[in-house]
C-alpha cells in the first residue's frame, strides 16, 4: 500500500493538529513498518516538538519537502502537481483544508476532521470566513471516500451540521504521549525551579484562542483565589501564544507562553489541579495528558471533554463565572484524594495511539 501523508501541519503553528498527526504516523509505521509513506513536510518551517528524522528508522518512508505550508493560495495547485508522481497514492490530509486540486484526483482521498469551532462558536468568525467554512468542508466531503473523526462528539457535530451519515465516518480518538506520565519529585522540583513556580497552583495548556475562554478563566480563579486554603496559589498558564488574542493577567497568574515539549510532564505532574475551561473542544488532548500525569481534572461541561474525561473529571458550566469558581474550589479541596487520581490515570489509559493507528490503518485497506 502506498500512501501521501500530507504532514506539513507538523510544525509549532499547529499544536493540537500536528501532535496528531506526527503521532498516528508514527503508531501506523510501528504497526505496519513497510507501509510505504510519501511524507511532505515544510523544512523551514518552526517545529520545536517532533523530530521528523525519528521516522527515517522506517525504510519505506520518503519525506519530500514542500516550501508551502497549510492555508497558502498557492498549495492548491502546487501540492496537487506533486502528487502526479504517485497518481495511485491514497492521500491522508489530517485537516479540513484539502487542497483543491486534490479533489480531481481519481485515487483514495482521506481527511481528519477535528472541530467545528467556526460554526459552534460563530461570534469569533466573520460571516465571509464561516461561508468559506462551511464551502470548504462541503467541497471536501463530496469527493473524500474515507472520512476520520477524533471523537464521537465531532461525529455528531458532522451528522447534524453537514448531514454525513455516522456510519460513513470513522472515529479515531487522540491520546496522551507516553512520556506524560507522573514524575518524580527531583525532576518536578528542577523544572519547578526554572521557571520559578511556587507550588500550590492550577494549571492550564494550550493556545489562547477565543474558544478556550480564558478570560472567564481568569475571573473565575481571581474569585476563587481568596476562598482557597492557600492565599498563595498560583494559575500557572502554558503554551503558544497567538497575538489578535492578547492575555489580561491579573495577580496570581503566570504566563510561560510556549514550554519545551520536555518539561510538559513535570509541570502537569507539579499541578494540584488542572483546569480546562473551553467553550468547545473537538477531543481536548490536554485532559488526557494531566490525567496521564495523575492529576485531577476541572473541565467544561460540554461533549468531548465528557466524552474524554468520563467519570475521573469534575465539570461544570464554562459560560457560568461563578460556577466555574465554585467548581475550582471544590476540586482544589479534594484534589489529594488518592482514588481521584488513580481513576484519572486508569482513564488516560483507556485511550492509545496503538489502537487508533490500528483503526486508521483498516480504513486504507478497505479503500485499497
Amino acid at each position: 500500500m502506498e500512501v501521501v501523508f500530507d504532514g506539513r501541519v507538523i510544525q509549532d503553528r499547529f499544536p493540537g493538529i500536528g501532535r496528531y498527526a506526527f503521532r498516528l504516523l508514527e503508531a501506523m509505521l510501528s504497526l505496519e513498518p513497510g507501509l510505504r509513506v510519501r511524507l511532505l513536510y515544510v523544512p523551514h518551517a518552526p517545529n520545536r516538538r517532533w523530530d521528523l528524522q525519528t521516522l527515517d528508522r522506517f525504510p519505506a518512508v520518503q519525506r519530500i519537502p514542500v516550501s508551502i505550508p497549510p492555508f497558502v493560495p498557492a498549495e492548491h495547485g502546487v501540492i496537487p502537481w506533486l502528487l502526479r508522481r504517485w497518481p495511485k497514492a491514497l492521500v491522508h490530509v489530517p485537516h479540513y483544508a484539502v487542497p483543491l486540486g486534490l479533489l480531481r484526483r481519481s485515487a483514495p482521498l482521506a481527511v481528519t476532521l477535528h472541530d467545528f469551532a467556526p460554526l459552534r462558536l460563530p461570534a469569533a468568525w466573520s460571516p465571509l470566513q464561516r461561508w468559506l467554512y462551511r464551502f470548504w468542508h462541503r467541497c471536501v466531503l463530496a469527493r473524500a471516500d474515507a472520512v476520520f473523526v477524533i471523537s464521537r462528539a465531532t461525529q455528531e457535530d458532522l451528522f447534524r451540521l453537514f448531514g454525513v451519515p455516522r456510519g460513513r465516518v470513522a472515529v479515531t480518538p487522540e491520546a496522551a504521549d507516553p512520556h506524560f506520565f507522573p514524575r518524580p519529585p527531583q525532576e518536578v522540583a528542577e523544572v519547578l525551579s526554572h521557571y520559578g513556580i511556587r507550588p500550590p497552583y492550577a494549571l492550564w495548556v494550550g493556545v489562547n484562542k477565543p474558544s478556550k475562554n480564558i478570560d472567564r478563566l481568569l475571573e473565575a480563579w481571581a474569585r476563587v483565589r481568596g476562598r482557597l486554603p492557600d492565599p498563595s496559589a498560583t494559575l500557572v498558564l502554558a503554551g503558544p501564544r497567538d497575538p489578535r488574542y492578547p492575555l489580561r493577567l491579573r495577580p496570581g497568574v503566570r504566563d510561560l507562553g510556549m514550554v519545551p515539549e520536555e518539561d510538559l510532564p513535570a509541570l502537569y505532574s507539579g499541578a494540584r489541579l488542572f483546569v480546562f475551561p473551553s467553550l468547545w473542544e473537538g477531543f481536548g488532548l490536554p485532559v488526557l495528558e494531566a490525567m496521564a500525569c495523575g492529576v485531577p481534572v476541572a473541565c467544561s461541561d460540554i461533549p468531548a471533554l465528557r466524552e474524554v474525561g468520563g467519570e475521573a473529571a469534575m465539570f461544570f458550566d464554562p459560560r457560568d463565572v461563578e460556577g466555574m469558581a465554585r467548581a475550582l474550589e471544590a476540586a482544589w479541596r479534594r484534589a489529594e484524594d488518592p482514588a481521584w487520581r488513580a481513576a484519572a490515570r486508569a482513564r488516560a489509559g483507556q485511550f492509545s495511539w496503538q489502537e487508533t493507528a490500528w483503526r486508521t490503518l483498516g480504513v486504507y485497506r478497505e479503500l485499497g
